[in-house]
């Protein structure tokens, strides 16, 4: 199943983003004081979906909002998407915080909040 999910991701990765959506779970994440414990991490329910269109991309950073008692998330739409052919790299930037995300064609992705902060995952595609 692994593999067809990273050979769905390459062949995504080869063509214009005609319309995909990720869902991407965080499995590790640091910040300028200390990496963040396993508890943490499944305390804070934290992910991040990526849409991308013809027209636009977005990205929603969610997590656990205890005042909410539930999982909340904040969507961005991103300024600039960028493929980088020689590594197979996609990169969605935000430039006014300084945030961005990357998506490697192993769907393994690295996403940095732009304040000290990355966090990193797998991403599986949910919506080609």
């Amino acid at each position: 199943m692994h593999l067809s999910w990273t050979l769905c991701a390459c062949l995504l990765f080869a063509m214009p983003a005609l319309a995909v959506e990720y869902e991407c779970n965080v499995e590790r994440k640091l910040d300028t004081e200390r990496p963040y414990t396993a508890e943490q991490i499944q305390k804070g329910q934290f992910s991040i979906r990526i849409e991308e269109n013809r027209n636009i991309a977005a990205i929603s950073r969610c997590s656990f909002s205890a005042s909410a008692q539930k999982v909340t998330c904040d969507r961005y739409q991103m300024d600039k998407v960028v493929f980088d052919e020689n590594v197979k790299i996609k990169k969605y930037y935000l430039f006014r915080s300084q945030f961005d995300v990357q998506v490697f064609s192993d769907l393994f992705f690295v996403e940095n909040n732009g304040r000290g902060g990355i966090a990193f995952g797998r991403c599986r595609v949910v919506a080609p």
